[in-house]
This record gives structure tokens, sequence and C-alpha cells, in this order.
């Protein structure tokens, strides 16, 4: 499974729209984000790592050529999107894998995608695709989440609190999920190192923290794009520390 967002100018255009309907009907493909700012997206690919980027080329500011090199330190394939040909040649002196211009037809799209796949994929992508799918009921609606798609569980009496992380958010158009669903189900459901109980209110997404640090005598964590600082029960501080220590040395 691929992570993959827009960095783009303006607001999404016809060509656009369909270019991100055409990318959802890819099994493989998890689009969580778009952004017309073209330093945002610089500063979400830093922060998301995401698997692939598909970027306009004359943006203001920083324009497609300035953002990849911006971002060239990082580990994503970049594809442009243009509906200027002219830049084709100055575009292959970056590390681009491909080139489209608008409209893009679902057989170039296809192609593309091919091309990736192809590719020595991300650690991200082989991490996503491992993850096993589950259910979270609200009472309604199942909705079917894998791990990478919660940022954190919070428990408020006898519910709980599912928040999503950002590709969660994008796949879902939902920011929670209140279920009754127990904590010892998501802690039995999922493995430690995608799902970790760091307290007894809290379950957090591993992958996803930002810091670990000392508010007063307390221990919190900070998640990506997450205000809020999550505590850490004195006894889990170890399986923390353990936590960042297997993930060094893998």
């Amino acid at each position: 499974c691929y992570s993959t967002f827009f960095l783009r100018l303006n607001t999404l255009s016809t060509a656009e729209t369909r270019l991100k309907r055409s990318l959802d009907s890819f099994e493989q493909i998890q689009v969580i984000g778009s952004y017309n700012d073209p330093e945002q997206g610089v500063k979400a690919i830093e922060d998301l790592r995401p698997d692939i980027v598909f970027m306009d080329i004359e943006m203001p500011i920083l324009d497609g050529f300035m953002a990849a090199k911006a971002t060239e330190h990082i580990d994503y394939h970049l594809v442009f999107v243009t509906a200027y040909s002219e830049h084709a040649l100055s575009a292959f002196e970056t590390k681009v894998v491909d080139y489209l211009l608008k409209p893009v037809r679902q057989s170039r799209l296809e192609r593309c995608i091919a091309k990736i796949a192809g590719l020595t994929p991300p650690s991200s992508a082989v991490n996503t695709a491992t993850q096993a799918a589950f259910f979270v009921y609200d009472g309604k609606i199942k909705h079917r989440l894998i791990a990478s798609d919660i940022s954190y569980i919070e428990s408020i009496g006898r519910y709980q609190q599912v928040n999503l992380s950002e590709s969660g958010q994008n796949k879902r158009q939902l920011k929670t999920i209140v279920t009754e669903q127990t904590m010892a189900y998501f802690e039995s459901t999922l493995d430690p190192s995608q799902l970790m109980r760091v307290h007894r209110s809290y379950l957090i997404n591993p992958s996803l923290i930002v810091k670990l640090h000392k508010e007063a005598r307390n221990t919190m964590v900070t998640l990506i794009n997450t205000e809020q600082s999550i505590p850490v029960a004195r006894a889990k501080v170890s399986a923390l520390n353990e936590y960042f220590r297997l993930k060094h040395e893998s």
C-alpha cells in the first residue's frame, strides 16, 4: 500500500479532481492529503513521509523543482503532474520517476503506478501492506481500519474515542470515532508495535511519536499533527524506551 498526496497550485481543478478519483480506484493507493501551499506541502513531506508525491510544477513562492530540491533527502517517489510538456527535460534532472500531462488518462496513470510498483518500495509501503484490518463499531456503522489509520485512543468513561491519523481522516472523512469497544479489545487486536498502551486511559500509535518529554514530574508524549500532550504512566516509560531501542536496531 502506498501513502500518497498532492502538492498543487490553487484549489483542485477538474483534471486534478479526476486524477484523485482515479487514484482512489487503486487498491494499493491511499491518498493521505492535498496541499495548495508549497511551503506547507514541503513540511508535510518532511512530517508525513508519503511514499508517492504528485506535484505540480508551476506554483507560487516555491515551484515544483524547488520543492523537489528541498525534499530530495527524503525517500519518496516523485511524480510531476503538469499541463506543460516543455518542463519535461528539466524535470528529469530531479528525483522524478514519472511525468504526467493533464488531463491524466487512466491508462497512463496505470503505467505510472506499475512503474513505481516495480521500483524498490519505501519502507513505509511495506509496513502498511502488512497491517491487518479490523472493525470499529460506533453503534451504527462498522468502520474498517488498519493500525496506521489511528493516532491515539482515549478512554472517556464507558466509551473509547478513536482519534484518527491524517491518513485515516482522509480515508474516512472523519476525525474521531466513538465506540463502546473496550481498551482491552484494541490491545488484544493490535500488536504493541502498532498500538501501545501508555496509560490506563490512552493507547497510541508509536510510529507517530514526535517527542517524549517531561512536564513537571510527568512524562508526556506528543504525536504528529496532535496538539494534545498524552500522559505516559511511570510503569510504561520503559516499554516506550524499549520500542525506540528495537526500532533503532532494526
